[in-house]
């Protein structure tokens, strides 16, 4: 399954009150299908995520990549991937991808033990969520992309068309985002501005 160097964060909370399915599906368009999904859905129930990622399913190009954020049982019912928090244990079985968050030394070896095919490092940048919280830096993306080792490495937070193709420079494989498109008022054109400011 080829990673592509877009990921949204996608969650229902964030696309100013239009229905998941819908955002998503135009910012795939938006880039050819190039794009990585990671729901990360903290209010619906098994059943309703798996009707949203379904329905994204029928709509997005077939290599639009799916990835479903701490829910093993799920990732393995679709046969989509599985991303893991920095601090959730490690499931058993296979997936099609497993990725996991990272912060620190400690948690990348947590990341390597499960090898997983990619890592998110963050936050890397001052995010809108969070004003005033300085992020830890390029120089961090740099220490955790030398630790990752050929681990696909995707940087998050405050990731922008100005600041993403830095983070490529730094060593980042790919960027991830969520309100960059989510909450954009075109997320097929704020998709295919970030996808287009990554330096080849």
């Amino acid at each position: 399954m080829i990673l592509h160097r877009l990921m949204l964060i996608a969650d229902q909370q964030g696309t100013n009150g239009r229905p998941l399915p819908d955002v998503i599906v135009r910012a795939a368009n938006g880039v050819g299908g190039k794009l990585v999904v990671q729901f990360r859905e903290r209010e619906l129930s098994n059943a309703e995520l798996i009707a949203v990622i379904r329905a994204v399913q029928r709509r997005t190009p077939p290599q639009t990549v799916l990835i479903v954020n701490n829910r093993p049982e799920l990732a393995q019912a679709l046969e989509i991937g599985l991303h893991l928090p920095a601090a959730a244990e490690t499931p058993a079985g296979q997936y099609a991808l497993l990725g996991r968050s990272v912060h620190n030394e400690s948690e990348t070896h947590i990341a390597l033990a499960d090898d997983v095919d990619y890592a998110i490092v963050g936050t890397i940048f001052e995010t809108e969520s969070h004003p005033g919280r300085a992020g830890a830096g390029l120089e961090h993306l740099r220490d955790m992309r030398d630790l990752l080792g050929n681990v696909a490495c995707y940087a998050i937070g405050g990731m922008t068309t100005e600041t993403a193709p830095q983070a490529i420079e730094a060593g980042a494989w790919g960027v991830a985002v969520r309100s960059a498109i989510l909450s954009a008022d075109d997320p097929s054109e704020a998709a295919y501005r970030l996808a287009a400011s990554l330096p080849a």
